[in-house]
């Protein structure tokens, strides 16, 4: 739990009337359970006076980054899906992992943990066993005892064009050995307790596209990896390869690296509908 040095407290009722819990009292320095942990007492306190629940405190410095920077960034942000054969070094990738702390999460349990594959070995591992995984996956869906009713009652699921892209995936395999992660030299997986609240898997694709943008400042790009979150489900066999527990399931999947190939054109896509209430 966060706590409160009175000693240094000047009453100023900031940390008060920010707390979305309610869960401060200010006159004897309590902070009640009913706590959420959401660190805004620790961040508005202008005297420090209010201490977080882990590490120390730190004074905020003014951001240089303009909205024309931010916009510059995000469009020259680009699924990368060529590397450069280099190691990315493990302080860049813990630098990276690091810096998670300071993203948002949908319920503040902060429950996610983080498996880097990051040897030759083990990226060349996840590609093959979610190629293998894919490839039940697929024959499963488009068997002929399974196709009828999956035309019933998921008439969205083109079984055709499935069988044709099965078909394409394992002749790729021929000539592409590395056809679901394109010779990353690193991978990161965002993994937590299986749930039916879903809050894990939206605080996994939060991490996964702060981490993404913040890579691009590092001169690395990434590519977010759904075959890999669709082959390491509840209860896969692939998880206990990377270090994923048991009652863990993967929500995202970040392929990082340095890229081989520079873009140099924003391309345009459409903008969101909107609507304005």
């Amino acid at each position: 739990m966060p706590f409160i040095k009175l000693e240094k407290c000047t009453r100023c009722l900031k940390c008060v009337k920010d707390c979305p819990a309610q869960a401060i009292t200010i006159e004897t320095g309590e902070i009640a359970d009913t706590c959420i942990h959401c660190g805004h007492c620790v961040a508005i306190c202008p005297e420090m006076a209010v201490r977080p629940d882990f590490g120390d405190v730190f004074l905020l410095q003014p951001h240089t980054v303009t909205p024309k920077d931010f916009r510059n960034l995000t469009s020259e942000i680009r699924s990368c899906r060529s590397y450069l054969p280099k190691d990315v070094p493990d302080a860049v990738l813990l630098q990276l992992v690091d810096n998670m702390k300071h993203y948002p999460s949908a319920n503040n349990a902060r429950s996610l943990q983080i498996s880097v594959v990051r040897s030759k070995e083990k990226v060349k591992l996840l590609n093959d066993l979610t190629e293998e995984a894919l490839i039940k996956m697929f024959s499963f869906i488009t068997s002929p005892w399974v196709s009828p009713f999956i035309r019933i009652f998921a008439p969205s699921i083109n079984i055709s064009k499935l069988k044709r892209y099965k078909a394409s995936f394992i002749e790729k395999q021929k000539t592409n050995d590395s056809q679901i992660c394109h010779h990353a030299p690193a991978v990161l997986l965002f993994h937590g307790e299986v749930s039916n609240s879903e809050m894990a898997e939206a605080d996994a694709n939060i991490w996964a596209t702060y981490t993404s943008i913040y890579a691009n400042t590092l001169g690395l790009n990434t590519c977010f990896n759904g075959f890999i979150v669709k082959a390491m489900g509840k209860k896969s066999k692939l998880n206990s390869h990377f270090k994923v527990p048991s009652n863990h399931k993967v929500y995202a999947s970040l392929l990082v690296g340095y890229p081989k190939v520079k873009y140099r054109n924003e391309a345009s896509r459409q903008s969101p509908i909107v609507v304005l209430l």
